[in-house]
């Protein structure tokens, strides 16, 4: 049976919406839950901005320190760090340069520009990355001044309410001030102070429009495109920065050409006033200056725990100018020599007399106390660890005779000569030794007997990044008549004498933050087969090494075409010294004397064994020590 329905029965309330209706209500529900959702988000940061103290971003940048590997400090890392340079010291091109590279909206917006903010954020939900960023000149000062590491959407937003909470209690010129103190221009150089010094050896306010486009340009990518590294790439990003200057109207057509066709014109080497407080600092300066991608922002304010030794680099700055000025002046003998003359006093005593009575050439000069270096006889050292699990460790170093004149030594190029004779021997030397006949006792002998394609493959091996001498010219291969720097020789040595292993020279250990946040840590890698292990122990044994059973291992050879003196003293799991000495200007009167070659060839092995044994004492008094605090 069929029955009528009832027009007059009642409805659910839900059956008045329609299906178009339901959406619209879902839609609403879904807006209310995501603008509660952002505002509790927004609380929630905040409320963490709060947590920070605005009074950091007016107060000093800070100074980096380095430290020994007992967390004794060394020296400052730069000194320039402490220089602040003030608002009304900056050019209005320098202002311009920064702004239209960085934030073109700086001196409009509160810290934050939002639509930048809702783009990037976007590009990187559907790239799945963060490649894609969105900070302002206040941000990027955020994370230097709180230490906010790491590309994550959380620092991201505490970074922009930071930046907000900055912009309402702190000016513009002072955060921009702060930011252009504080950031990283390359070479171990914080702050525009520092660089403008550097780069231009200028003080800020002198700076012109091409040395301003070109620092603004290079703060992306500093370790890559300053001038100093690549001219290539600081021209390249001196360019997009008057390019992004020009469309912003900062700069006239006209400025534009001059500036784009002008060179970068760096300061001469003599004239830049950067001050190095030691040699070790300017080595940690240069490894630190690779480990910038591991430090993110937090780049100032460092403490930089090494692989030094304290009494040894004290011990090692002392000894090398007791070495030169004995070589300058045969009343000024080092005492500390005759300990490892030989154990007999009277054969000591022989050694003495004869350095004393050698001659001096007449135009040798005496260092002065008015600390004029220039002409001056130089050394320098460099002490290693060969003990096991510290193998490559820098324990010491100097580069000269001075740190004042901003040069270290160890960057520079010698003719090595026969000191690269055991690279060629090991070339030489198969596995198992049954083609040891092949090494003569002269190396170029050798290196013919191998032929140009042989030794030239092996070289080409080690990456050395050097210009060896081509076909024509296969003697001075064989005869290591080219230039060579002389870390790298002293690498090339110290791998022989490890059974061919490629340890790096290593000084920087760990790296703190100035919140005592760790950056950065070393994790010595398994040392790679730098050179084949049967080849390296069985040429550790050969001329011109020198090898005494229980005796440490010797090299001391004189360069040829008036480089100098270098000398090699290792001991298997002790320490290895490599000290070199000469002139700067190899071509001098003076380097080509001929009384000169035995002082600096006798000169060179004491001092070398000084440092050695005196290296060796004080490991071994370090090691003693830890036992008995064990014991107790």
């Amino acid at each position: 049976m069929f029955y009528a329905q009832n027009p007059n029965r009642r409805k659910h309330w839900y059956t008045l919406l329609s299906i178009g209706q339901k959406k619209l209500l879902l839609i609403i529900g879904t807006f209310i839950t995501v603008l509660l959702a952002a505002l509790a988000v927004l609380v929630f940061y905040t409320y963490r901005a709060l947590q920070y103290d605005v009074e950091r971003v007016s107060s000093g940048c800070g100074v980096s320190m380095l430290y020994d590997s007992a967390n004794r400090p060394i020296a400052d890392l730069s000194d320039s760090e402490s220089e602040f340079v003030p608002w009304n010291q900056f050019p209005k091109h320098l202002v311009d340069a920064f702004v239209a590279r960085e934030d073109e909206s700086f001196f409009e917006h509160g810290g934050v520009v939002y639509s930048s903010v809702l783009r990037s954020v976007m590009t990187n939900l559907m790239t799945m990355s963060y490649e894609q960023g969105a900070s302002t000149i206040t941000m990027q000062l955020t994370r230097h001044v709180y230490e906010l590491g790491g590309k994550t959407l959380d620092r991201k937003m505490l970074e922009a309410m930071l930046a907000q909470r900055i912009e309402r209690h702190v000016d513009k010129q002072t955060i921009f001030a702060q930011y252009l103190n504080r950031i990283y221009f390359g070479q171990n150089c914080y702050g525009i102070g520092a660089a403008a010094r550097l780069y231009f050896g200028k003080s800020v306010k002198d700076l012109d429009l091409v040395e301003s486009a070109t620092l603004a340009g290079l703060v992306r990518a500093p370790s890559l495109c300053n001038p100093v590294r690549s001219m290539k790439n600081a021209m390249g990003v001196k360019k997009e920065t008057l390019v992004r200057m020009l469309e912003l109207e900062y700069i006239t057509q006209d400025q534009y050409e001059k500036a784009l066709s002008a060179p970068i014109k760096l300061a001469p080497a003599e004239k830049v006033s950067m001050a190095n407080s030691s040699y070790a600092s300017m080595w940690a300066g240069r490894e630190l200056d690779n480990l910038r991608a591991d430090f993110g922002d937090n780049t100032r304010g460092l403490s930089v725990v090494s692989n030094l030794n304290l009494e040894i680099q004290q011990y090692l700055e002392n000894a090398t100018e007791r070495a030169l000025a004995a070589v300058e002046n045969p009343k000024m003998f080092p005492e500390e020599w005759l300990k490892t003359m030989d154990s007999d006093p009277e054969v000591a005593g022989n050694l003495r007399k004869s350095f004393e009575s050698m001659a001096r050439p007449k135009a040798l000069k005496v260092r002065g106390k008015d600390n004029d270096l220039s002409g001056l006889l130089q050394a320098c050292v460099l002490v290693v660890d060969s003990r096991r699990n510290k193998k490559g460790n820098v324990l010491g170093v100097v580069g000269g005779r001075s740190v004042s004149d901003g040069v270290d030594r160890w960057q520079h190029s010698l003719v090595p000569g026969r000191t690269m004779a055991p690279l060629l021997f090991c070339c030489a030397c198969l596995p198992g030794g049954e083609d040891m006949h092949i090494v003569a006792r002269n190396a170029e002998v050798t290196g013919l007997r191998l032929g140009y394609d042989v030794v030239r493959s092996f070289y080409d091996t080690l990456k050395l990044g050097i210009e060896l001498p081509d076909r024509e010219h296969e003697r001075d291969l064989y005869n290591g008549l080219y230039s060579l720097k002389k870390l790298d020789l002293a690498r090339l040595l110290y791998s022989i004498q490890n059974q061919g292993k490629g340890y790096k020279l290593n000084m920087v250990q760990t790296v703190w933050s100035s919140g005592q946040k760790a950056l950065y840590a070393y994790e010595p890698e398994k040392a790679p087969e730098y050179i084949r292990r049967e080849s390296a122990v069985a040429v550790s044994r050969l001329s011109p090494f020198v090898y005494s059973e229980g005796k440490p291992l010797v090299l001391n050879a004189t360069l040829p075409r008036h480089h100098g003196q270098w000398t090699m003293v290792c001991n298997d799991r002790g320490v290895a010294v490599f000290v070199w000495m000469g002139f700067d200007d190899h071509q001098s009167d003076i380097a080509a004397s001929p009384e000169l070659r035995p002082l600096l060839a006798c000169a060179s092995l004491y001092l070398a064994r000084d440092v050695h044994a005196k290296s060796r004492e004080i490991l071994r008094a370090e090691n003693r020590l830890k036992s008995e605090e064990k014991k107790s």
